[in-house]
């Protein structure tokens, strides 16, 4: 890839588009709907619609990122039919029966809204366990479900080594000037290179799976202190499942914010580490598992976390191109508390 040498071309925040929102719902037969923005995600637009006929979920998909959205949106057509709308939200069709609304250059879908349903504001150990159980039960379930039913929509997406070759690409071209701001970050980075090489050989290893691959805490759905959906289903893929379950340590396995500007407290809690493989082996276990997928779990949240930190950092030097940010700062803020998360993670002393 080649980096631009530009400041002006780092990207701004986005803010909220209610005027778009509300045209686009209408067409999904929502004219007189109330718009709320949605303070999550960081890729996608979310808006809440509320109107006479129900709750609803309105998304603006993010194009540079999606590219096929046609082939995003069969991905979860396929697993929704396959789950019976089980475990993850209901798509939406318009009127006229299309999946998707195009709106200019814009595309935009709907779902049902999960009733009383919301993400977490603070993991405890019961609760991630249940989100926990609800993974397992996912890929569970979806065992029986043909990977190749569904597209790579985002090829190489945990190519770790890929990854790691992107964050030196972007160091040198430096199209931000912002290397200078983490020097210290990317050493620690590239010193872990190393643990690329394992999530290689636990990928080839691994049985070919359908996996959601970004099953972070913030994806799952409450209801009270019950998990009750997996949402997010854009990067639904053929992998391995050790990806979801080191998504999910990762973000469910602390109570520091994923952004913390002090990264301190961004540290492993052992008792929210064991819930999360507690819930999700027994959810697991009503499907058909290798040894193989058992015995990554030991290191996948280390090896998540350290892609993560490789990603918040590229993006960061990159000038905030992939994910959306709300401050100045935000994804250098990322990449850091995933390194301080990354540095706690339990793994054998045998690993990288």
């Amino acid at each position: 890839m080649t980096w631009p040498r530009s400041t002006s071309w780092c990207r701004r925040p986005r803010v909220a588009d209610f005027a778009s929102a509300r045209r686009v719902a209408a067409r999904f037969g929502w004219p007189r709907a109330s718009v709320e923005a949605a303070r999550q995600g960081h890729i996608n637009e979310t808006y809440f619609v509320t109107s006479d006929t129900g709750p609803w979920v309105l998304q603006r998909v993010n194009r540079s990122v999606f590219a096929d959205v046609d082939a995003v949106t069969a991905n979860i057509l396929a697993v929704c039919g396959h789950l019976h709308h089980e475990l993850v939200p209901t798509p939406v069709a318009t009127a006229d029966g299309a999946w998707l609304v195009h709106d200019g250059d814009d595309v935009w879908r709907a779902f049902v809204r999960v009733p009383g349903a919301q993400p977490l504001t603070r993991p405890t150990s019961g609760t991630v366990e249940q989100a926990a159980t609800l993974l397992g039960t996912f890929h569970a379930r979806t065992a029986d479900l043909d990977p190749d039913a569904v597209t790579e929509t985002v090829p190489g997406f945990h190519d770790l080594g890929r990854r790691v070759e992107a964050l030196r690409q972007v160091v040198e071209a430096d199209p931000c000037g912002r290397v200078r701001t983490v020097t210290e970050e990317i050493d620690t980075v590239l010193d872990s290179a190393p643990l690329a090489g394992l999530a290689q050989e636990l990928s080839h290893s691994a049985p070919r799976r359908v996996a959601h691959n970004d099953a972070k805490l913030d994806n799952v759905l409450f209801r009270h202190t019950t998990a009750v959906c997996l949402i997010d289903l854009d990067t639904v893929m053929p992998g391995a499942r050790f990806w979801d379950v080191g998504d999910l340590l990762r973000s469910a396995a602390t109570t520091g914010a994923e952004d913390a500007p002090a990264p301190e407290t961004v540290v492993v809690e052992p008792g929210l580490y064991h819930a999360v493989l507690r819930g999700y082996r027994r959810g697991v276990s009503a499907g058909p598992v290798h040894s193989v997928e058992l015995d990554a779990l030991e290191v996948a949240g280390a090896i998540v976390t350290y892609e993560q930190a490789v990603r918040f950092l590229t993006d960061w030097l990159a000038g905030d191109l992939y994910y959306r940010t709300d401050r100045p700062g935000q994804n250098r803020d990322r990449a850091r508390a995933q390194l301080r998360l990354f540095a706690s993670m339990p793994r054998p002393s045998s690993r990288p």
